[in-house]
């Protein structure tokens, strides 16, 4: 029995050096997917997305990496190393299909070379990764944007006592945030009670917004200033306006103020004749 027990431990010992000095082997794995991730529409010519992984040899031969745009099922670009890149769906010509990021033949063509990319192109990019051994995936936003074309502020007075603020955009994408501020003398005040229009012209590819308020002249101060602020969700994109307004009651006292001054220079002028 003990020597039943001896041969089994050494057995067992036999096989453990056996497994420490095998290679462990690696999955394939990607590192990052390199490139910008907010682009002004119209800025460049090209923007390239570099899916870059580490693989085995295990992996080569079965080798395929596919791109996927918004999470839906097709792929718009697909690659095999020992074929021609594809290009399909929302990016069908619209690759640079010779773009290649290295001279490795397992690893040149893994990148995205957009060529003139537009707005439509803003949207979750994911690389996957694939071999006859495992798989892997990375995805990555980005987003192309269209600065505002214009943005103007207005006011108009459909009573004596109050005024409405306007604040207009247009020509912009993607959907943009906006907001009025109020501010005094002494202090500045977000006003969360301004309506806020927004409609996406599809057939164009942008969105129009405009934000209004309306308010008394008994709740503002001798002179307000009123702020608009249009700002891209995602980017540093930030554009503002500005109308200085001043309520009636003020700008009554403004009046008086010039009519007594010019009472003053009337009589200084009539003492030195």
């Amino acid at each position: 029995m003990d020597h039943r027990t001896g041969s089994f431990g050494y057995v067992g010992m036999l096989l453990f050096s056996l497994f420490a000095v095998l290679p462990v082997v690696k999955s394939l794995e990607i590192l990052d997917i390199e490139g910008p991730g907010v682009v002004v529409n119209g800025s460049t010519s090209q923007i390239v997305l570099d899916c870059d992984y580490d693989i085995t040899e295990f992996d080569k031969p079965g080798l395929v990496v596919k791109w996927y745009f918004n999470r839906q099922p097709f792929p718009v670009y697909q690659w095999i190393p020992s074929k021609v890149p594809q290009d399909l769906g929302i990016l069908k010509g619209r690759l640079n299909l010779n773009y290649e990021v290295s001279e490795d033949q397992f690893s040149k063509h893994r990148a995205l070379a957009i060529v003139n990319p537009t707005t439509d192109l803003t949207g979750e990019y994911t690389c996957l990764i694939s071999s006859f051994e495992s798989e892997a995936y990375k995805r990555k936003n980005l987003i192309i944007y269209a600065p505002a074309e214009d943005l103007s502020m207005t006011y108009s007075k459909p009573r004596e006592d109050n005024v409405i603020i306007t604040c207009r955009a247009g020509g912009i994408f993607p959907a943009p945030n906006i907001a009025i501020f109020r501010s005094s003398s002494s202090s500045k005040e977000f006003i969360e009670s301004a309506k806020v229009e927004s409609q996406l012209h599809p057939e164009y590819g942008y969105y129009n917004i405009s934000i209004e308020i309306e308010v008394s002249d008994y709740e503002l101060d001798s002179e307000t200033m009123f702020e608009c602020v249009l700002t891209i969700p995602g980017t540093e994109y930030r554009v503002q306006e500005k109308i200085l307004y001043f309520p009636v009651s003020s700008a009554e006292r403004v009046l008086s103020s010039l009519s007594f001054l010019s009472v003053l220079a009337s009589l200084h002028l009539l003492f030195l004749h």
